[in-house]
């Protein structure tokens, strides 16, 4: 009889009926004895949660700021609520015939302004690239047959009073005594001491257990301590307490393809599926109907994982082939040019086994190096000095074969003397590319280095490109026609302000001029400037609240088990004090603050007024941040000095001094986009949490640490797993003997008479 239960722990069976003679309660036992493992995962999923909550935290500050950002500080929403366009403060309001034309400046002239025709709008140049980047197919690895159970562990040895961290070359597949003895003593040599000496220590065999030559083993990986049978300290951390045995060394591929903690989370077009494997698993046979086989093979691997993608996903839209003894994944819908499909996490043991990683798929890695990005038809480097380059407009750039690709992408985007910004498209699997400036000045040249090359792997031969334009416009003012042509597509003429859309070429006719109508516009800029102050402290109110309060050390995150003996609101409640506290003293979310407070303080080189002249101070004893408006006062400033409060909030510091301090709101607007960026894919703050719904969601420092805590407990569960079944071993040989020793007491009984 045996009885399976499933928790954080992993899936665990009870073998047998423990106790029938010797009256012990096994499981209990077991348990008990196994508490010390039970608690480190308990550790590291307490751990995980409180990273999560952080993560929202962070988002949740990220997500108010991009709206404030958009709303306030940029012209991706018109000049509306934009607090830089220098329609913002006009206490006059313009407004157009065209929806695709707006005035602002020189009232008088103004009035006496018409457009006469828009031939053209400026526009940027663009180049679109046919070429996708990467494969429609992604593959694993040959299947091994065997795995080491050493690759990647991590331990710590003591040598002289210090301590020194060795991690296992994560491709190590030695599975023998020796092959491990030479890996630990490779990872060995590369320790120096703080004079940058070799440490003279080193591992060796006595018989079957593994030694030190000096120090000791302070800290290790439970699979490494447990698997050669080491301890941690001066008395047990210098040779193996038991004989290691080499069958310890490896896990053979059925072991890990039926070991329930073994799993690979796919992720299709946004949605995230999550295969566990198993020992028996169901998959359909031919003819109809379904059986059960055995998960041991790479064959049986296949068909599993198709017909679990199928129910996850629907049939013939993915597929599972098996070539040789590698596994080859790809869409194969009518929508599977457009299909983003690839693994987002995988158990560590099966990444080894297969050579699966997290992030393999059918669209770029950004975050992994040039030569590991999945990148089709970058060959190796082919400067002299083994770096890759790239030549844009005249300049070029030579990047390590190590460097990340979204570090490429940064570096091409920053430069300003290659004027132009790129952008990968994960949809199409796809970059293209836009001028820095508008007009026909600018234009893009991508050196064409040939097949192989850096250029080539990103953007192909087969390349849209579209040319720069100008402006090209007429108009009447006080009675005078006027042509003009501007390289952008917002310029000023005589003191008016011009803001054209892209659409509004062809927008006037000599027959139908567009026009402007002046009315006075006072109480709607005090309105708007309530609103920027309002949303404003309630972002100051959020942040302040997070990082003053103090976290409640009696409440640490639920665990799964704990949960299970309260109802939900006590869950929710509880849940709600554990979160409390969790951005306490965060140094970038109290930098962000500070900077805040600091730009609107009040205080520029580009005006001769302060905020506080203006009526927008910080209330009496209020030590917080917020601000209060007083309209009054505010009302008779933008009267008597409206340039001077243009200048305050968005002139620009010039000159020689680094220093100056440019208008209140550019201040403001330089600390979001280095904490968020424009539009939440970088930044301080993005870099750390990322932003839900987008490419950053998982790929960001937070989500990192977080998958280190699941493949910590996925190396728990595992021996969680064997410490159970061990000790269920043990006292079902306590049981047998027991049976015999019985079984000759009736003998010895019998023969007695």
């Amino acid at each position: 009889m045996s009885s399976i239960s499933s928790s954080i722990y992993g899936s665990s069976v009870s073998k047998g009926v423990g106790g029938l003679l010797s009256g012990l309660d096994t499981d209990e036992l077991v348990e008990q004895m196994t508490a010390t493992t039970r608690n480190k995962i308990n550790r590291q999923y307490q751990a995980k949660q409180k990273l999560l909550y952080k993560q929202e935290a962070y988002r949740e500050i990220s997500s108010k700021l991009l709206s404030f950002s958009n709303k306030y500080l940029s012209y991706s929403t018109g000049s509306k609520t934009n607090i830089l366009s220098s329609s913002f403060f006009e206490s006059y309001t313009y407004k157009s015939s065209s929806d695709y034309v707006n005035v602002t400046g020189n009232t008088d002239n103004i009035k006496n302004f018409s457009i006469n025709s828009i031939t053209s709008v400026a526009s940027a140049a663009s180049l679109y690239s046919n070429k996708k980047v990467t494969s429609e197919i992604f593959s694993s690895s040959d299947i091994k047959d065997k795995v080491s159970t050493l690759a990647g562990e991590t331990f710590t040895v003591n040598y002289e009073g210090k301590d020194y961290k060795v991690t296992i070359d994560k491709e190590f597949s030695g599975e023998t005594l020796a092959d491990v003895v030479n890996q630990l003593n490779v990872q060995l040599g590369e320790l120096k001491d703080s004079e940058d000496n070799p440490l003279n220590i080193s591992f060796g065999l006595n018989g079957d257990k593994f030694e030190l030559s000096d120090g000791y083993i302070s800290a290790g990986s439970t699979r490494f301590l447990e698997t050669l049978n080491l301890g941690t300290g001066e008395e047990n951390g210098k040779i193996s307490s038991e004989a290691v045995l080499e069958a310890d060394l490896v896990r053979e591929k059925s072991e890990v393809l039926s070991d329930t903690s073994s799993y690979i989370t796919f992720e299709y077009n946004g949605i995230a599926k999550t295969i566990n494997l198993a020992e028996k698993v169901e998959v359909p046979k031919e003819g109809g109907g379904t059986e059960e086989i055995t998960l041991d093979d790479e064959n049986a691997l296949t068909r599993y994982l198709q017909n679990e993608l199928d129910k996850a996903y629907g049939k013939d839209r993915l597929s599972v082939e098996l070539n040789g003894s590698a596994l080859s994944f790809s869409a194969i819908g009518d929508t599977k040019d457009t299909d983003v499909f690839g693994i987002k996490s995988i158990s560590k043991d099966l990444s080894r086994l297969t050579g699966l990683k997290s992030g393999a798929g059918n669209r770029v890695n950004l975050y992994a190096t040039l030569e590991e990005s999945g990148i089709e038809g970058l060959n190796t480097p082919v400067g002299e000095d083994g770096k890759y380059s790239i030549t844009i407009n005249g300049t070029t750039l030579e990047f390590e074969k190590t460097a990340a690709l979204n570090d490429v992408i940064k570096a091409i985007n920053n430069n300003s003397d290659m004027k132009v910004n790129i952008t990968y498209l994960n949809t199409t699997d796809t970059f293209s590319v836009i001028a820095d400036e508008t007009g026909s000045h600018i234009g893009i040249d991508i050196q064409d280095d040939g097949e192989g090359s850096l250029a080539y792997a990103l953007f192909g031969s087969d390349r849209n490109v579209t040319e720069g334009n100008d402006t090209k416009m007429s108009y009447t003012l006080n009675g005078v026609d006027v042509e003009v042509t501007r390289s952008t597509a917002n310029f000023t003429v005589d003191g008016i302000n011009v803001e054209l859309s892209s659409k509004a070429q062809g927008a006037a006719t000599s027959e139908q001029p567009i026009t402007f109508d002046v009315t006075n516009n006072t109480d709607e800029i005090v309105e708007k400037v309530k609103g920027f102050i309002d949303e404003y402290n309630e972002i100051i109110e959020l942040i302040g609240t997070q990082t003053s309060e103090k976290p409640d050390r009696d409440y640490q995150p639920l665990t799964p088990e704990q949960q299970d003996d309260m109802s939900e609101d006590e869950i929710n409640n509880w849940t709600e004090e554990a979160k409390k506290g969790i951005l306490f003293g965060d140094s970038k979310i109290n930098s962000l603050l500070r900077n805040m407070r600091e730009a609107m303080s009040g205080f520029t080189d580009v005006s001769s007024l302060s905020m506080s002249s203006i009526g927008i101070k910080a209330a009496s004893m209020d030590t917080s941040g917020k601000l209060i408006l007083d309209e009054k006062k505010f009302k008779e400033q933008l009267f008597e000095n409206s340039d001077e409060i243009v200048n305050l909030f968005t002139a620009s510091a010039s000159g020689a001094d680094s220093d100056a301090k440019s208008g209140i709101a550019l201040q403001l607007q330089s600390i979001l986009r280095s904490n968020v960026g424009v539009s939440g894919t970088k930044g301080i703050l993005i870099d750390e949490a990322g932003m839900a719904g987008g490419y950053t969601e998982d790929k960001n420092y937070i989500s990192e640490r977080i998958e280190d805590y699941e493949d910590k407990m996925d190396e728990l569960k595992v021996d969680l797993k064997n410490e159970r079944e061990r000790y269920w071993n043990k006292f079902t040989a306590l049981e047998q003997a027991l049976n015999n020793l019985n079984a000759q007491s009736s003998w010895l009984t019998d023969m007695m008479g």
